[in-house]
């Protein structure tokens, strides 16, 4: 009797993924441990763990698919055009973070974070969220068929913004969005993971600094 589930099996659908795979793997992968996340099925303090562990599954999937640093972003060859569209970016954020400093709607009373909180959100926070929603996540879209500008960005921001749906607060929500949708579509034109992991870390670190974003930490 032949079994019914066999690995192999398994491995050659993965490595030949189409929308209907992206789509139950983007679940899976991006959406479904959030969910577990809000609901409290998971506890909150768990949250950095948990996307350490998505990270992990990511960089397996992505050797066992057998995609070559070019296709995650890792490469020289678009380094300086990447990080001249970052910048072009963070420039007009930063000056929008000086303007809304004093603003009480929008700034948080709370206590900064630990210096070590920062070394830990621009060294491995910002490029592992960037590996997951730029990197790995382009390249599952483009290897299942998913070319389409639009559809990439629109689909990369959303993710992006549903991660943070679990600090509970609107505002943070609507902007990683707003954020995810630059950091996508200057990606999709400079696929470099480095450009988008630095305007990742600099603009976070300016947005909790400023109190905007003092949930994150």
């Amino acid at each position: 009797m032949r079994p019914v589930f066999r690995f192999k099996t398994l491995l050659s659908r993965l490595k030949k993924p189409s929308p209907a795979t992206f789509l139950i793997l983007l679940f899976l992968l991006y959406y479904l441990p959030v969910i577990l996340l809000v609901s409290g099925a998971v506890p909150f303090s768990f949250r950095w763990m948990v996307l350490a562990g998505i990270f992990l599954v990511s960089l397996m999937l992505s050797r066992l698919k057998g995609y070559r640093a070019e296709e995650l972003g890792i490469r020289l060859s678009n380094l300086k055009q990447s990080l001249l569209a970052n910048a072009l970016f963070i420039i007009p954020v930063m000056a929008l973070f000086l303007l809304v400093d004093d603003t009480a709607a929008l700034v948080m009373k709370a206590e900064p974070p630990k210096i070590f909180f920062f070394f830990f959100y621009v060294l491995i926070a910002s490029p592992l969220q960037e590996f997951l929603f730029r990197s790995f996540l382009f390249a599952e879209m483009n290897h299942s068929g998913i070319t389409r500008a639009s559809a990439q960005i629109v689909v990369s921001a959303a993710s992006f913004a549903f991660l943070h749906i679990i600090y509970l607060d609107a505002f943070t929500t609507l902007a990683t969005f707003a954020a995810g949708l630059v950091f996508a579509g200057i990606y999709r034109k400079y696929p470099n993971l480095a450009g988008v992991s630095l305007s990742h870390a600099v603009i976070g670190t300016l947005a909790i600094l400023a109190g905007i974003a003092r949930k994150m930490s």
